[in-house]
């Protein structure tokens, strides 16, 4: 397994490529844990086999709560799987609203295949491949992560937000 414990959100500008899920597992992981403002997420559907455990769910949950301007939005491709199998992360959005937003991409960017992930605007994980675990990480790329946020913010201002994903209030 990758050791990730001398890495710094912010500070250590080396890539990172894996290739094995819990490698995956454990960049997205410590990223997530060291974001302190916020995490943006572009993903076809919010893998259950990278994003739905115990681990990264507490580590996103603590920082949505941590205080009124942290937040954490999320833009789908697919919310279907995420909606019928059900998701830690739909179940906290639900519930913590205010910080947490997931959005459905519009339709004209439903080629893009890529999941990308970025932390406080200093760190990213490119992941390329669904079906695979292949994924390059940077704990302090500035350059890249702007270029990543600027095509986030494009595609997050066109996105919609699918009654699915609300909560149902009886």
């Amino acid at each position: 397994m990758i050791d990730l414990t001398s890495h710094k959100l912010g500070e250590t500008d080396q890539l990172i490529e894996v290739a094995q899920k819990e490698d995956f597992q454990q960049l997205l992981l410590s990223m997530s844990q060291q974001a302190q403002h916020r995490i943006l997420i572009f993903s076809h559907h919010l893998e259950h086999s990278l994003f739905d455990n115990d681990e990264l769910f507490e580590a996103i949950k603590n920082l949505a709560i941590k205080n009124q301007r942290t937040h954490i939005q999320i833009l789908l491709q697919d919310a279907k799987p995420m909606t019928t199998k059900g998701h830690r992360l739909l179940k906290l959005a639900q519930r913590i609203s205010s910080h947490m937003t997931i959005k459905i991409a519009a339709k004209e960017h439903h080629d893009i295949f890529e999941t990308f992930i970025i932390f406080d605007d200093r760190g990213y994980i490119i992941h390329t491949h669904p079906e695979r675990y292949d994924a390059v990480g940077n704990f302090y790329a500035p350059l890249k992560t702007q270029q990543l946020y600027e095509q986030f913010e494009e595609l997050w201002s066109r996105g919609i937000i699918d009654n699915s994903l609300r909560r149902l209030s009886l």
